[in-house]
């Protein structure tokens, strides 16, 4: 039964849930609290009292809410952090803030220092304790318009006389003044001119003077020689004055001066108090070329390996090896590898173990970045939904996490250095082999080969260069990662929390706004449904109404499904691509947007083709009218009615002569016949008679067959 901090335990025999709030370091007593009544005084349980048999950890417990900072209204935002400002020092009073006594007094101060009745603060500290103990559970569940919602005097040179130079003299303030001008212009600069340069430099500004050299140029001519202060006393002058700090500073930077110029008087894991205090996670590009592992004749590059290690006992806690980053998506790999379970990780890469052998599942209390995807707004949601602490190392600060700097060094001895395909350092001799093309080993193989190097660390690395605690020494504690985390979970714990993994990624995915519309829930250019929003008729309300705005978390590595939720809810939903948009089905989002912009360069090609193609159909209609009315002679004096007196003989002409012209049997000597009689019933008629234009183009149309000569 895990007894992790945040973790939720049920009485299988009363149904009642406990949240664990807090641990003795021993593991002698603990405090939780009663999920399933309105209780809001933590209760004090001794572990070696429990009955095992009677309890098992479950997942069936409210967590604060899950959402990101930026979708968090602003009056919320304030009273949240109104609230956390008043009672953050509180919380971290542990254990004394889940006593009786000891409760009262912190509780006391605080109505004091705020002017708010103790009593009244019971009410947070409730909702705290129950939610998870991140500070998200301080967002009010009002709405802004009132009531309940969901939502710093001397007469000659001194000194041994020099043989080494005929330059030498008193040196006054003048000189001194001199000399500190060239140290700050020349010395103390990026341009790291060495000091040589800096002695002749100043002889140029300060002991020289502008002479006309017979040819009419303008010359610097040095003065005489006991005028000028020689190199010696120039770099006497500067070794009394002189200041390492800040000539490594300003001859460098401040990040190689805090690197690599400054004293080492701490370590990265002083302060600490057990595993999961602190865990340093980075990145780095693995020192191999791999092929793919569709197409082993492809080479694809070098992999990108984050690792996450707890700083207290050096364990490797989680990591991802694959083509991802460096970015917030690897990151998210890593972190969500930390606290999931390592057996099934293992075994989907073929690798089998026992827990015993990697028993890193949790999340920590604070993680230390550097500046990079931890600055993101991504890494908002650890804050506030999980209640990690995020600390970033300033800029070129490798040494500030030395912890895990020490693992990479540690994982490309072991693991990289024998591989075919390995990064060699040496220069290719002309005509040499290409190291790249020694790649042999995909991804998924190289993975498993990293797994087993962690697990070697984790479980076999001595690490002599350790500071034991006197603790450890008196318990015998072997410098051993595995060795230390055994021993800070059972003499050191608290810091490790529990959480579930679907929570978990929720709270690692990055976070959108979609559209609920009459035709699906619209994200990316790509609809989808959930059975809640079937259910509820969101989109037969969107098309009557509106459309609306939902919160969406995604991985954008395969957008076939994603989470959804509605402003005020506190769950998200599970969506489904709809039927007609499955050809987006696990493909990854920069491939969708390709697609849709390739669609929208095509659609606009299209379009103007087909707007050439109709200006182009309306010129020949109108070429094909033109023709037409050519070949019309004018109907003078013709009555309407006798213009239209004929339509339906001149249809039956029009008719016999198309069938016989259009039959798929034809016979020439009766089609001439035909014809000519035709002719001749039409050469009968006098010329009082109408002949309609359609029977006068006909007859011409026979006259042209029967005679094409003419």
């Amino acid at each position: 039964m895990d007894l992790a901090v945040t973790s939720v335990v049920v009485n299988l025999g009363t149904g009642d849930r406990f949240r664990v709030l807090w641990k003795a370091h021993d593991n002698s007593y603990g405090y939780w609290i009663n999920l399933n009544d309105k209780t809001r005084i933590p209760e004090k349980f001794i572990i070696e009292e429990m009955d095992y048999a009677n309890y098992e950890s479950t997942e069936d417990g409210e967590i604060a809410e899950i959402i990101s900072e930026s979708d968090i209204p602003d009056y919320k935002k304030e009273h949240r952090d109104k609230i956390w400002e008043m009672l953050s020092v509180a919380l971290k009073k542990e254990p004394d803030i889940y006593d009786k006594k000891t409760r009262r007094k912190i509780l006391l101060e605080i109505q004091e220092q705020n002017g708010i009745s103790a009593t009244n603060i019971y009410h947070y500290l409730a909702r705290y304790w129950k939610k998870g103990k991140t500070k998200n559970a301080f967002i009010p569940e009002f709405s802004k318009r009132g009531g309940k919602g969901n939502s710093r005097k001397q007469s000659k040179k001194i000194g041994r006389p020099s043989e080494k130079t005929v330059f030498g003299k008193i040196l006054t303030d003048g000189d001194r003044i001199c000399f500190a001008k060239a140290v700050k212009k020349y010395y103390l600069t990026k341009n790291e001119y060495p000091f040589q340069a800096v002695y002749e430099l100043l002889l140029r500004d300060y002991y020289s003077i502008k002479v006309t050299n017979p040819d009419g140029k303008d010359v610097l001519k040095l003065l005489s020689p006991d005028e000028i202060p020689s190199k010696a006393q120039f770099y006497y002058w500067y070794k009394k004055q002189r200041d390492f700090t800040d000539e490594k500073k300003k001859r460098t930077s401040e990040a190689t001066f805090a690197l690599s110029g400054r004293s080492v008087l701490g370590k990265s894991d002083y302060g600490l108090i057990g595993p999961g205090s602190k865990y340093q996670i980075d990145a780095t590009v693995g020192d191999i070329y791999l092929v793919s592992q569709f197409d082993n004749s492809s080479i694809i590059g070098r992999p990108v390996m984050y690792f996450v290690v707890d700083a207290f006992s050096r364990m490797v806690t989680g990591m991802y090896i694959g083509l991802e980053g460096p970015s917030w998506i690897g990151m998210m790999m890593a972190i969500s590898n930390a606290a999931c379970n390592k057996v099934k990780y293992c075994a989907e890469y073929g690798v089998e173990i026992t827990e015993n052998l990697w028993p890193c599942h949790h999340v920590p209390t604070a993680i230390l970045g550097d500046r990079g995807e931890l600055m993101s707004k991504n890494a908002d949601s650890l804050v506030s939904m999980l209640g990690i602490r995020i600390e970033n190392a300033p800029s070129y600060r490798a040494d500030l996490k030395g912890i895990i700097e020490q693992h990479f060094r540690t994982i490309n001895v072991n693991a990289t250095m024998f591989l075919p395909g390995r990064v060699k350092n040496e220069i290719k001799k002309r005509g040499g082999k290409d190291y790249r093309l020694d790649a042999k080993l995909d991804i998924r193989q190289f993975t498993q080969i990293i797994i087993k190097c962690v697990l070697f660390y984790n479980n076999n690395h001595y690490m002599d260069y350790l500071e034991k605690s006197e603790q450890m020494i008196a318990d015998n504690v072997e410098a051993v990662p595995i060795k230390l985390w055994e021993w800070g979970t059972q003499n050191r714990s608290g810091e490790l929390r529990s959480f579930p993994e679907e929570k978990i990624k929720l709270a690692l995915m990055p976070k959108s706004k979609g559209s609920v519309t009459g035709k699906g829930l619209y994200f990316k250019g790509v609809y989808y449904t959930c059975n809640r929003a079937i259910d509820e008729q969101w989109f037969e309300k969107a098309r009557v109404g509106k459309s609306f705005k939902v919160d969406v978390s995604y991985d954008p590595r395969n957008m076939e499904n994603i989470y959804a939720k509605k402003e005020n809810d506190t769950t998200f939903e599970f969506c489904r691509l709809l039927d007609w948009g499955s050809k987006y089905a696990g493909k990854h989002l920069d491939e969708i947007i390709f697609e849709q912009e390739k669609e929208k360069h095509e659609k606009k090609r299209l379009q103007a083709n087909e707007l050439e193609a109709k200006i182009n159909l309306s010129k020949e209609i109108d070429e094909v009218i033109a023709a037409a009315e050519s070949t019309l002679e004018p109907l003078k004096g013709k009555s309407k009615a006798a213009q239209i007196s004929g339509i339906r003989d001149n249809r039956k002409a029009e008719k016999d002569a198309l069938r016989r012209q259009e039959s798929f049997t034809k016979n020439e000597s009766l089609e001439s016949q035909d014809s000519n009689t035709y002719l001749n019933a039409a050469s009968t008629l006098s010329d009082n008679e109408y002949i309609s234009p359609i029977s006068e183009m006909i007859k011409r149309k026979l006259e042209e067959r029967l005679n094409p000569s003419e």
